[in-house]
């Protein structure tokens, strides 16, 4: 009996076999055709949104989960391409595209914030990419990277070579500045010269567009915003798709299109988003990205939609601290130095503009101008990596090899500001300070001579809004001197082109702090080179405040006349107190103080402890090695 059920079972499949593909219902005569293999959009730290096209309407799911068990489904909203739609014609009259499709769209939601998911598209209960496991890992706070590039949709040798740069890379999102599919923006070129070459990379990352004016050679951009889903939370529902902004660790994203700056009927609606958008957010670092570059160098410098970039856009950017701007238009790479209301600047806010237009499309020339701070006509993409206090931007060549960098430092202070000679809390008028933070300053650099610069590496430091002079710049460490007049309580500020940063900071009248001891002869005192009963030493010190003739922060002290200080010190070794020979700023230093002692010359061999007192105000102690007079 149990043998004539299994027969039985078997003949009733092999005649429902039978019936599906006399049907057509098999599996095989069910497969997708795509059209667009699946591409990441929108992605934020809880969802993602997922795309793809078939020529075919099946029921379409996406399958996911952060363990590669598939075990979440969310299904794909629909949506039908008739060819009225996705036809278009060449230059020469001929049809491309002639046929419909189905666009698919999920939305996975109520995801992890930076996890990796796992994920595979069904179309009719078939994995329509069987050979490739899709991944993603969700938006989260804390550094991350992202790719920018534009100007790409040709087709060329040069859009190849830097597509496989870029797919080799691993960034967590991409941005793409316009012109994505030449010449006209089409279904079919978006086809071709976009998804073909990206997809390594979109099935794996988010792109985030904008449109550049090839993409409305096509009716009011039409293809390009059918293609994508961005984000459009706060955008009226008219302009849905053209402008957007997002937030991705530290950073707030606006997305701009430019090309509705042709009239103010098309703008008007987009700059009052804007303003209110960066009015909202609360974000250390703005950038704003688009087609049309504001300050055009070369193949551009007649184009209106610049011009109105640069009268429209660039006053409202300015005014909302975004330190970082990227165009294309351009098909080259120039990198302004700090900007603001189109002139540089060497303190204070200022924004970058970068033009990365090397994607792909036929290469303009470039022309050296007084605001660049470098420019090159080569194929290119950007690599950016951000976090709380700096961004680096990399201009990558169509060999991999990086051609440009700058860094943005935003700065964040960590209190309290010290003495640069003892590190404790006690500074003085005149004195050198060190202070330590993230994002001081965009490089190591040392003031190369007297006076010391009031700028360094893109960083300034004031005093109650009065500027300090900088000996050494760098990313976690300044190193300044007070202003000779300051007293009290005051409020010391670090600023970049990108921000500022405060603290409060007690300024005495005398905060003796010592550097060093050295023998007349320049060499420090050891136990090698001990001083000496009735030998001349120098102890070279900063907190020592006032002196008795004026002179400007920074500047080297004169030789003559010498300049003394006004509080009296008195030096103490071990339990003997000296009267110094002198006690002054160092001729031909700054912020530095000489005290210039004779060690007496009854004292016995052994190591003393220095210090210099001041207004009450002792110093950090200095070992001495003394050696006797008598053996």
């Amino acid at each position: 009996m149990q043998g004539r059920s299994q027969t039985n079972r078997t003949v009733c499949l092999a005649w429902i076999l039978l019936c599906a593909t006399a049907l057509g219902l098999s599996a095989a005569a069910q497969a997708a055709t795509l059209v667009h293999r699946p591409y990441l959009q929108n992605m934020r730290a809880d969802r993602v949104t997922i795309v793809w096209s078939a020529r075919e309407n099946l029921p379409g799911v996406v399958q996911y989960s952060n363990d590669q068990s598939f075990s979440q489904i969310s299904s794909a909203r629909v949506r039908a391409f008739p060819v009225s739609l996705t036809q278009s014609l060449d230059t020469a009259g001929a049809l491309h595209l002639s046929y419909s499709f189905y666009q698919y769209q999920a939305d996975l939601t109520g995801l992890a914030p930076g996890t990796q998911y796992f994920y595979q598209v069904l179309m009719d209960g078939s994995n329509i990419t069987p050979n490739v496991t899709g991944q993603f890992r969700t938006a989260a706070p804390g550094s991350f990277s992202f790719l920018v590039f534009g100007d790409s949709g040709l087709g060329s040798p040069g859009q190849r070579d830097i597509a496989l740069q870029m797919n080799a890379e691993k960034p967590d999102l991409v941005l793409h500045v316009g012109d994505i599919a030449y010449e006209n923006g089409t279904f079919e070129e978006f086809t071709g010269n976009y998804f073909e070459y990206y997809w390594p990379l979109m099935n794996r990352v988010p792109f985030f567009t904008v449109a550049g004016n090839h993409e409305y050679q096509s009716p009011m951009a039409g293809p390009y915003i059918a293609l994508q889903a961005v984000p459009n939370d706060t955008v009226p529902d008219r302009d849905r798709g053209r402008y957007y902004s997002f937030d991705w660790g530290d950073i707030h994203f606006v997305a701009l299109d430019s090309d509705l700056l042709t009239s103010s009927a098309l703008s008007s609606a987009m700059l009052a988003w804007l303003e209110n958008d960066l009015a909202s957010t609360g974000a250390k670092w703005r950038v704003a990205y688009f087609h049309h570059l504001p300050y055009p160098i070369s193949h551009h410098l007649d184009d209106p939609l610049c011009a109105a970039t640069r009268t429209q856009f660039v006053p409202i950017l300015e005014r909302h601290g975004v330190q970082l701007v990227l165009t294309g238009h351009e098909h080259t790479y120039q990198r302004s130095k700090p900007m603001r209301a189109g002139t540089p600047v060497t303190a204070g806010p200022g924004t970058t503009y970068i033009t990365t237009g090397g994607g792909g499309g036929e290469l303009h020339p470039v022309v050296p101008m007084d605001f660049l701070a470098y420019e090159k006509s080569d194929y290119h993409y950007l690599r950016v990596e951000a976090d709380g206090s700096r961004i680096t931007v990399h201009a990558i060549g169509r060999t991999g090899k990086e051609f440009d960098r700058v860094s943005l430092a935003f700065p964040s202070l960590n209190p309290p500001v010290v003495n640069a000679a003892s590190f404790s809390t006690a500074v003085a008028s005149g004195g050198l300070i060190s202070i330590f933070g993230q994002g001081l300053a965009t490089d190591a650099v040392l003031a190369s001579g007297l006076p010391w610069p009031t700028s360094l590496a893109g960083s300034t430091v004031t005093l109650n809004g009065t500027l300090m002079p900088l000996i050494y710049t760098s990313p976690q460490q300044i190193n300044a001197q007070i202003p000779l007049d300051a007293s009290g309580s005051a409020t010391l500020r670090v600023s970049t082109a990108s921000g500022f940063s405060e603290a409060t900071l007690a300024v005495s009248d005398t905060a003796p702090a010592i550097f060093g001891v050295l023998h007349s002869n320049g060499t420090a005192v050891s136990s090698a080179f001990p001083a000496r009963g009735g030998e001349a030493l120098s102890i070279y010190m900063t907190g020592l405040g006032q002196v008795d003739r004026p002179i400007a922060s920074g500047q080297p002290a004169p030789a003559d006349p010498l300049l003394h200080v006004v509080t009296p010190v008195q030096v103490e070794l071990g339990d003997v107190s000296v009267t110094p020979l002198f006690a002054g700023l160092t001729p031909g230093l700054a912020g530095v103080y000489q005290v210039n002692i004779v060690v007496p010359p009854d004292l016995q061999t052994r190591v003393y402890p220095l210090r210099v007192v001041s207004k009450g105000s002792p110093s950090n102690i200095q070992s001495v090695q003394v050696q006797s007079r008598v053996p």
